[in-house]
Formats: C-alpha cells, sequence, structure tokens
C-alpha cells in the first residue's frame, strides 16, 4: 500500500518518471522470495500470479484483452491515451484507483486460489492467504480492529469510508461489510490450517461477493457525486476507473446493465457533458439489476441503489474526495 501512496503522491507532483520506476521496480514491497528486491505492482497486472481458476481474472481477459490493467495504469501515470491532457490530480486519482479495484483485487484472488491450491495437496501453509488479506487491506490499517481511522487507503478503506460518508457505521464506528470481509477471510485461514479445502474455496466466493457490493456502493457514490457536478474531474475519474472494475464482473450476470455502464461511464476520454447521458436513474437502475443476479444484499449499501429497500439514509452527501487516498 505504501507503493500505491508513493506512485500517486508522484504523479500528482508530475514526477512521471519516478512514479513509473517505483510501479515497475517497486520501493516498499518486499519480496520474501529472495534475498534482495522488491515486489513491484507491474508484476501484479502480468500473467505472472495468474491461477487458472481466477474466475475474475478471466473475466477481465474476454472483457478486455491481456494486459489491459498496465496499459490504463501506465497511461494514467504518463499522462497519454485517455489521460492525455488531463490534470495530475485527477491522473493521480486515476492511478491508485486502478491498482486497487483492478490490480491488487485481483491479485488477492489469485493469492487465495493459490493457497487452496497447496491446501489440496496437503499442505498447510497460509502464506498465499495472508498475501491475499494483505493485498486488500495494507500495511497501513495498523493491528487494531476496524483498522485506522483515517491512513488506510486500500480496498478495505473504500467501505470505511463509504460508510463514515452516510453515517451507516456499526457501534465503534467500523463498517459493516468490513466486518464480514474480515470473518470471511479469517475463517478461510482457518480452513487452511484444517485442510478443509472446499471450505476455504466457499470464503474465497464470499469475499469476492463482498468486493463486488463495495464496487456497485463506490460507483453508486460517485454517480451521484457526478450527477450534481458533472465537470467534477475527479468524480469522473474516479466514476471511470470504477465502472471499468466493474463492467466485466457485472457481464456475466446481467449483460444490458453492463453496457449500461459502460456507455455512461466507460470512456474517460468523453468526460464531463459526455457522462451520464442516460442519467442517474437509469444508472441506478443497471446496478440494482446487477445486485438482483448476483445475490448482493441491498442492506450492505450504503447508497439507495436497491429501490426497494428504505435505509432512511440520506444520500446528499458531501463533495467527492479521493477515498484511496484517504488523508489528502
Amino acid at each position: 500500500d505504501l507503493d500505491v501512496r508513493a506512485i500517486g503522491t508522484l504523479v500528482e507532483m508530475e514526477a512521471n518518471n519516478a512514479a513509473m520506476d517505483i510501479y515497475k521496480w517497486g520501493r516498499y514491497s518486499k519480496d520474501d522470495d529472495i534475498s534482495f528486491g522488491y515486489s513491484p505492482i507491474k508484476d501484479l497486472t502480468t500473467d505472472l500470479y495468474s491461477n487458472d481458476q481466477n474466475f475474475v481474472s478471466k473475466d477481465y481477459i474476454t472483457k478486455y484483452g491481456d494486459n489491459f490493467q498496465d496499459e490504463i495504469i501506465i497511461n494514467a501515470i504518463q499522462g497519454t491515451g485517455d489521460f492525455e491532457s488531463v490534470s495530475p490530480r485527477s491522473r493521480r486519482v486515476a492511478t491508485e484507483a486502478a491498482i486497487v479495484t483492478m490490480v491488487l483485487h485481483i491479485y488477492a484472488l489469485d493469492a487465495m486460489y493459490t493457497g487452496i491450491d497447496y491446501c489440496n495437496k496437503g499442505d498447510q501453509d497460509t502464506y498465499w492467504w495472508d498475501d491475499a488479506v494483505a493485498s486488500l487491506v495494507g500495511w497501513a490499517e495498523g493491528t487494531e480492529t476496524g483498522g485506522s481511522v483515517n491512513n488506510g487507503f486500500l480496498f478495505y478503506n473504500i467501505a470505511q469510508y463509504l460508510c463514515d460518508v452516510s453515517d451507516t457505521c456499526k457501534d465503534g464506528g467500523d463498517s459493516e461489510i468490513n466486518r464480514l470481509l474480515m470473518i470471511a477471510l479469517t475463517e478461510g485461514k482457518e480452513s487452511l490450517w484444517a485442510l478443509n479445502c472446499a471450505a476455504a474455496e466457499s470464503r474465497l466466493a464470499d469475499v469476492e461477493l463482498i468486493l463486488e457490493t463495495v464496487l456497485v456502493d463506490l460507483l453508486a457514490y460517485f454517480v451521484e457525486q457526478i450527477s450534481s457536478n458533472p465537470v467534477d474531474e475527479d468524480s469522473v475519474s474516479h466514476g471511470y476507473i470504477v465502472a471499468t472494475a466493474l463492467v466485466p464482473l457485472m457481464t456475466s450476470y446481467a449483460a444490458g446493465a453492463a453496457s449500461t455502464i459502460e456507455t455512461n461511464l466507460g470512456s474517460f476520454g468523453k468526460r464531463s457533458a459526455d457522462v451520464l447521458t442516460d442519467g442517474k436513474d437509469v444508472v441506478f437502475g443497471a446496478l440494482e439489476t446487477f445486485v438482483t443476479a448476483r445475490g448482493i444484499d441491498c442492506n450492505l449499501l450504503t447508497r439507495n441503489v436497491c429501490v426497494s429497500v428504505d435505509d432512511g439514509v440520506d444520500d446528499s452527501s458531501s463533495g467527492s474526495k479521493n477515498i484511496v487516498d484517504n488523508d489528502v
């Protein structure tokens, strides 16, 4: 997670070459398998860690082709492709969000599947499962239950941010969906120790459903922000990345809904007035279609995506911020 922060900071400073160096070579992520060197984020975008059982990775390849994540991150860092003439701040937003929602997300699943592969061979090693947890939670959250108040900036922090801005956090100020995520991750590790590989794989499926729930909620949040201020480039940048992360996961469950999301948010080159051409309600309707098809619990969402669920939350929250860089 410190590499993500460093890359984003350098992009906003317009130190693109330095950002590329950390992306390609690493800076803080020490590789435990060798006596020197680092585990760079760029390596996680290739098929180096691809597990054949990772259906999410296959969905991305089917939709976008090989190396898509690498290409979009490089363009965001360097200000090329769809990110030409985009502000350094918005390129930072896109870079960090793409790493969190598309790279570390898929890598975490890969790592968990690899841990299950070892389990199926009779090996109790939980290294890969722990690696997956680190990819979703990060170092900066600390060791306290519920994580840091404002220092985290990986997937775990997204749900915490969303419950904070909507005032839906549970007793103690923690996100309910993060509580469920940590239960699934903990039970999965315990299943590996017990060589109950099928149970571990079941918990992996729970984890992925939780992550998709967070992506739906996050996209709905930025749809609201863009709807109220279509020229807010940071929100448009966030919306584009989150939509890009979610569309491949939606396609096999609700292809029409995925197409609606892609039409309204799936091209950052459009920006401003060309975003949300069908309007917020249509996009929310597409998200609800996916939520129903995927079996996502509407009560875990902080936005009113499910029109039949009245959670009593006023979703007209304050302006957007870079939620994967929570203290900026």
